[in-house]
């Protein structure tokens, strides 16, 4: 092992913790409006309508893994696009991550024009898909000021290394999952409640 790769684990194990001081602090600014508003409209969701949950690359993927727990609670959800989904309709929730809030807006406008509740989750709420929600949880992440500072004077600065707005759908994943938890305890769930809805099918 060389001189180099001795110190590599440190050094990971210090990028680790920059991420989760600076999730900490994040947690710090998040609305208690935008929280509350959010996580009552879940709570208070007829289980009888859809919630269509949408996004783009990695965002997607965090939408994806929301939909899936919220599947576990009991709730319709479907993924925008996929070929068995539904048509988007009045009193529906429509759910929308996207960081630079700025992608899957056609579709928002026209879920809007539908009468589907829109929640959007990005770091700029004065942005497109901002302006169309109806729920605007603001999640700091994608922030363009820092795009050019090389990652080596990130990591001088005492900031985490995350690549690509990493530190939006890292943070994303960690508020959504915080709402699962709540409203599975709220509503008296278990994790054998949650269980008996998981896939037991694996290919």
């Amino acid at each position: 092992m060389t001189k180099k790769a001795a110190g590599i684990a440190n050094e990971v194990r210090l990028e680790i913790v920059r991420t989760l001081e600076w999730m900490k602090e994040q947690t710090k600014v998040l609305s208690d409006g935008e929280l509350n508003y959010l996580v009552d409209e879940i709570l208070n969701f007829g289980k009888e309508k859809e919630i269509f949950v949408t996004g783009k690359g990695r965002s997607g993927l965090v939408a994806r893994a929301f939909a899936m727990r919220l599947a576990h609670l009991g709730y319709r959800v479907r993924i925008l696009g996929e070929d068995t989904a539904p048509p988007v309709k009045k009193g529906d929730l429509f759910l929308v991550v996207s960081g630079g809030g700025e992608n899957r807006k056609e579709e928002t406008k026209i879920a809007k024009n539908l009468g589907a509740t829109i929640v959007v989750v990005t770091s700029y709420p004065e942005s497109t898909l901002g302006r169309l929600a109806d729920i605007c949880l603001v999640i700091r992440g994608r922030e363009k000021e820092g795009a050019a500072v090389p990652y080596r004077d990130r990591r001088m600065r005492g900031l985490p290394v995350l690549a690509l707005g990493t530190s939006f759908e890292d943070y994303c994943l960690i508020v959504f999952d915080s709402i699962i938890g709540y409203v599975a305890a709220d509503q008296g769930q278990s994790e054998s409640d949650l269980q008996d809805r998981h896939t037991p099918l694996q290919l």
